[in-house]
């Protein structure tokens, strides 16, 4: 089997209703690229994610799709590549990652700095398309106490919060501080809230906090972040987001009883993708990350939302699993 040509499409998916004026003014993740990957046999595999150079493109002409078996290729391109090695063997794509250990892969969604009453309207959408976590980006321009209240009074207990401080609480002290503030509500970790190569700032604030700390995974190098026990879990594959990768900072942290959660940005087959990986992976127990949810609609059928409390069902079809929505992917070309 031979790759003859690669479509690259570029889309912009509109944010729903809710969110769209404020996305759009702000200019978040606007434009995607969807791609088609042809081979000879006329077995297509399908991928998104961000834009690849025609010259990134022309290296996977004429090559076999199962030479990337391994996962090393672009994101998008290694999506497509792995739905096409799928459907050639009638397998879901978890069987070509490893074994399966879940059956269903958790999600949560997702928001940038905002008003109180435009996270707590959030959290209301959010809610009934299923998730019950959600990752909010605390800013110091933002009281966190009172977007946090907000939210919390219009859902209900069981749903969860990741603050993501981006480094913004900057010091022990003032990390502390704001969990102090958030010791009664229903957070489910801090991402990030100081610089990630202080060390002993996240050790002082693991002694003094019971809320649970996250960092991403390479900064500072694994190994030591383990043995400092700097945090409780690991954010994965961002930026590098190849399955390989993914895998492998998956196993480091699991030899480490560490969970993890991963984060790629993307549409409707992203998120699909990231339900096979997770799949396989003992410790992704923590809720994925991709953004698809914001959008006004999917890409994709079948569609990957809603949720079933909070849980994706992994396909078991093959390849990916899913296909285009072309009517869809044509209101969408740029």
């Amino acid at each position: 089997m031979k790759i003859t040509h690669i479509d690259v499409i570029k889309v912009k998916v509109p944010y729903h209703e809710g969110i769209n004026a404020l996305m759009t003014r702000r200019n978040l993740y606007q434009i995607d690229h969807v791609y088609k990957v042809h081979t000879d046999t006329g077995l297509i595999g399908i991928g998104d994610g961000a834009f690849q150079s025609d010259d990134v493109i022309q290296r996977y002409i004429g090559r076999d799709p199962f030479a990337f078996m391994n996962g090393w290729a672009p994101t998008p391109l290694q999506q497509a590549f792995y739905d096409i090695m799928g459907k050639a063997l009638g397998v879901p794509v978890h069987q070509l990652l490893g074994e399966k250990v879940h059956d269903k892969t958790a999600f949560g969604y997702w928001s940038i700095d905002m008003t109180p009453e435009e996270w707590a309207a959030e959290a209301e959408h959010a809610y009934a398309l299923g998730y019950r976590l959600h990752k909010i980006k605390a800013r110091p321009w933002f009281e966190v106490l009172a977007q946090v209240a907000a939210i919390t009074a219009v859902v209900p207990d069981d749903y969860r919060l990741r603050v993501d401080a981006n480094d913004s609480f900057e010091t022990p002290a003032h990390t502390l501080e704001v969990a102090r503030q958030l010791q009664d509500y229903n957070i489910e970790s801090f991402e990030t809230p100081i610089p990630q190569a202080d060390i002993a700032g996240y050790q002082e604030i693991k002694r003094n906090t019971d809320i649970p700390i996250t960092i991403h995974f390479g900064n500072p190098d694994p190994i030591e972040a383990i043995r400092a026990k700097m945090n409780d879990s690991f954010i994965i594959a961002y930026p590098d987001s190849r399955a390989a990768n993914a895998i492998r900072e998956a196993t480091i942290s699991d030899a480490a009883h560490l969970p993890v959660w991963i984060q790629i940005v993307g549409l409707g087959i992203t998120t699909c993708y990231v339900t096979h990986l997770a799949a396989v992976m003992p410790n992704a127990t923590l809720s994925a990350i991709t953004l698809n949810a914001l959008r006004a609609f999917d890409l994709v059928t079948p569609s990957t939302i809603p949720l079933v409390d909070g849980y994706a069902t992994v396909p078991d079809k093959p390849g990916l699993g899913v296909e285009l929505d072309e009517d869809a992917l044509d209101n969408c070309r740029v």
